[in-house]
């Protein structure tokens, strides 16, 4: 039995790395909720910096077996920019993260490799820079009981480190309670077999 979890970002990054042959490369790192949140918040952003040469962008939305990734080179040479973020971002551990690039250009071309390398270190150094934060994945139960059952259940609520969303006291009780998704199989499981099969915990 294991907690699922998953590392994001706790608040929004933002670092400048040397300037390479005159162009300035922006790192910029963003905590986000899902696609939805990325897409809108690269409109944002897009127009709050309109005047660089290229918003290039990577992001990593959802969590377990349903992630989403997108990149773009934002009008630089094709994988020179938006591959090598991703690659970076899924490499650094972090889910529901949006990592985005502002480039100026500075004058000189900096060739395919140049730009793979500014790319790059842009998208490590602001990672490295971020403060991180490690979210719980959970999921909700509800179960009904009996008055003479509360201790137990109180019991296995405290052992599973659930939380009750809501509740309420008619004939039989009724709970909807947040757990760890990685407990809750065990947990429905333990409150069948503790109260002799009358409590069957269901997912909602």
């Amino acid at each position: 039995m294991e907690k699922e979890k998953y590392i994001t970002v706790a608040k929004n990054t933002e670092i400048e790395i040397e300037k390479i042959k005159g162009s300035r490369f922006v790192g910029r790192l963003y905590g986000i909720k899902d696609r939805e949140e990325a897409e809108s918040d690269l409109e944002k952003i897009r127009k709050m910096f309109h005047d660089a040469t290229h918003n290039c962008f990577a992001y990593t939305a959802g969590i377990g077996g349903n992630i989403y990734t997108r990149s773009s080179d934002d009008g630089e040479p094709s994988g020179t920019a938006g591959r090598p973020m991703l690659s970076v971002l899924e490499g650094s551990g972090l889910s529901n993260a949006l990592l985005v690039v502002t480039r100026y250009y500075g004058g000189t071309n900096l060739g395919t490799g140049g730009l793979i390398r500014a790319y790059t270190e842009a998208a490590k150094e602001v990672i490295e820079a971020s403060e991180k934060v490690t979210i719980e994945i959970k999921g909700k139960i509800k179960f009904s009981y009996n008055y003479d059952q509360t201790s137990m259940v109180m019991s296995l609520m405290n052992k599973y480190e659930g939380g009750i969303i809501s509740e309420s006291f008619t004939d039989r009780p009724e709970a909807v309670v947040s757990i760890n998704r990685g407990f809750i199989e065990n947990f429905i499981k333990e409150i069948f077999d503790r109260s002799s099969g009358t409590i069957e915990a269901e997912l909602c």
